[in-house]
């Protein structure tokens, strides 16, 4: 079917089921931002891949709904004259119902694929323009025909990895629980379950997760629902015979059953589907954040320490990656593209033994291609590597004793010179001055992420520019590369605290000319600054691109940063890396 076929066939579907308007959100039954194949029913209708939007289809008209990072995307793969393009936080998919441009009646919905807190907000808009929302089976499941994946072999996360033995977690978590007067736990998001149970499985491409939801009550009785454990009597081995492993749709016999009480669940990540359950067959419910998000979010020792072997593993491999970028690539009779350059680097990654994967797909660059912000290469869009573009290049590993993700814009000395050369070295130095900025922050205790982010976008701001994504996001212990609840945004609204990891990646982009953004892990420590509780360790170690700074507008403080920064680069990876690459490594480190 072409785009037109399906849309045509989906509102054939609303009208058998007496709906104009229907709700298809990115999101799948697990509320993941990463999706398998099978369930990116958004893509399949749509062909937008990127990892968070909606599309909302009338009877006569459609309209898709991206954040900043996808607007340029979603147009370069999607059909203008079928979609309507509309921001999906700015003025928001909620606003624009207020308005109910599409005139619509009654909308349906899949309750498996909205939140609680989503639904009940929907409900609400809906309610006050008249508009009924009707719960309807998946419709895209009824036109796309296809396999879901096999099942999972699921692996032990052992201690000395995670730190903490399962059994200690699980404590922690019912004296949260009696706390609230809570009987159990629903646990809805699956690395919050794998964090809990310290097991990992390989259900997506490039996190280490099983698909599952998890029930603990204040009695230490654990139930496990999963449809893709290949290997139940191990888990059983690892967790104790207390445990119990049943396929998702046992869910409700289960809560039926128990009759809880109190039950309580987070209303962010609960399904409106799970939520149904869980209230019908409780006395009760609280809806509060899962306290297993914060948890996890704090890296205890182990995990920094393992983060900080993770980096400096990676940066070896993007280390060299980049050296050969700079001082072979001539040489070689291949041309290179966006394609191979990321297969290229995937290579060096794989010389680890302990290189477990990426953990999201590479975004390989080029020239006008860079100012995609999430930008996926792929042969439709696939640029040749030539002396005229600068090299967006954002890329991560898995490591069971890690999770890396780091950006470097590169740009080779021995390139032709850029026509535009001084406008990009003046905006690039732009946003090394906002990253800079935040990584030499010190802050007290409550201090969140949303001042941060204003001095990471400053100097951008003052010269009439901007980026339209967030600074940072939390990153996981061989776990997601997205993980709450820290950010660095203007809404950041949680605390940093001690052994959260977080991104530091502020950017700029020009549509149809160049993209740039500089992206370093790092973790929150304690400050040794007077009247400051916490400060930044960097762990990304890579080298930053020098040639495209301009010195002129960088202050003392920032230039003994990168000073200081590379100091710490060549002396971490130069014991690892051959004669050729350490002689280049010591230049490109050099103080400026």
């Amino acid at each position: 079917m072409n785009d037109q076929n399906k849309l045509t066939n989906l509102r054939s579907l609303m009208s058998k089921n007496n709906i104009d308007g229907y709700f298809l959100p990115h999101e799948d039954e697990f509320l993941s931002e990463y999706l398998p194949k099978y369930t990116e029913r958004l893509k399949w209708l749509t062909n937008f891949s990127g990892s968070a939007g909606l599309a909302f289809i009338g009877i006569k008209k459609a309209s898709l709904f991206v954040d900043g990072r996808y607007t340029t995307q979603v147009k370069e793969q999607t059909n203008n004259k079928i979609y309507n393009y509309e921001h999906l936080i700015k003025p928001g998919f909620l606003d624009w119902l207020k308005n109910n441009p599409f005139k619509v009646k009654k909308i349906g919905i899949d309750l498996k694929t909205i939140s609680y807190a989503n639904y009940q907000t929907l409900k609400k808009i809906s309610f006050s323009q008249e508009i009924e929302l009707i719960e309807t089976k998946n419709l895209i499941d009824q036109l796309w025909k296809r396999k879901r994946n096999n099942k999972s072999l699921v692996k032990k996360h052992e201690i000395k990895f995670s730190g903490i033995t399962s059994k200690t977690k699980i404590d922690k978590i019912i004296k949260s629980l009696k706390k609230n007067n809570a009987d159990a736990l629903f646990v809805a998001q699956p690395e919050n379950v794998c964090w809990t149970l310290n097991i990992r499985a390989h259900d997506l491409d490039h996190t280490p997760i099983l698909r599952s939801c998890l029930l603990i009550d204040k009695e230490r009785n654990i139930t496990l629902f999963s449809d893709n454990i290949s290997n139940t009597s191990n888990i059983k081995k690892w967790i104790g015979n207390k445990i119990k492993i049943l396929e998702i749709r046992k869910v409700e016999d289960v809560i039926k059953n128990k009759n809880y009480n109190k039950i309580q669940f987070d209303p962010n990540y609960t399904t409106q589907s799970q939520a149904n359950i869980l209230i019908k067959h409780s006395n009760s419910f609280a809806c509060v954040n899962d306290p297993i998000t914060l948890m996890k979010s704090c890296k205890n020792k182990t995990e920094v320490n393992g983060a900080r072997k993770a980096h400096l593993i990676d940066g070896i491999a993007l280390t060299k990656f980049i050296y050969w970028l700079e001082n072979e690539v001539d040489t070689d009779k291949n041309n290179y593209s966006e394609i191979s350059l990321a297969q290229k680097l995937l290579k060096f990654r794989m010389l680890n033994k302990d290189f477990k994967g990426l953990s999201f797909g590479t975004i390989s660059s080029l020239g006008s291609n860079g100012a995609v912000i999430h930008y996926q290469p792929e042969k439709r869009t696939n640029k040749e590597l030539n002396d005229n573009d600068i090299y967006l290049l954002d890329s991560g590993g898995q490591y069971k004793y890690g999770t890396t993700d780091v950006t470097r814009t590169i740009f080779n000395k021995g390139q032709k010179r850029l026509k535009n050369f001084n406008e990009v070295s003046y905006n690039y130095t732009l946003v090394l001055k906002g990253h800079i900025a935040v990584a030499s922050s010190h802050f007290k205790k409550g201090e969140t992420g949303k001042n941060l982010d204003s001095k990471a976008r400053k100097f951008l701001i003052k010269n009439g520019l901007n980026y339209d994504h967030g600074t940072g996001h939390g990153v996981g212990s061989y776990l997601g590369v997205h993980e709450g609840p820290q950010s660095i945004s203007p809404k950041s609204s949680v605390p940093l605290l001690e052994g959260m990891i977080i991104s530091n990646e502020p950017g700029f982009y020009k549509p149809g000319h160049y993209g740039i953004r500089i992206e370093n892990l790092v973790t929150v420590i304690k400050s040794d600054h007077t009247n400051m509780d916490f400060c930044f360790e960097t762990l990304t170690l890579a080298p930053i691109t020098k040639s495209l700074i301009n010195l002129d507008i960088m202050t003392k403080k920032e230039i003994d940063w990168i000073n200081s920064y590379h100091k710490k680069v060549y002396k971490k990876l130069s014991p690892h890396l051959n004669k050729k690459e350490k002689s280049w490594l010591k230049i490109a480190t050099e103080a400026v």
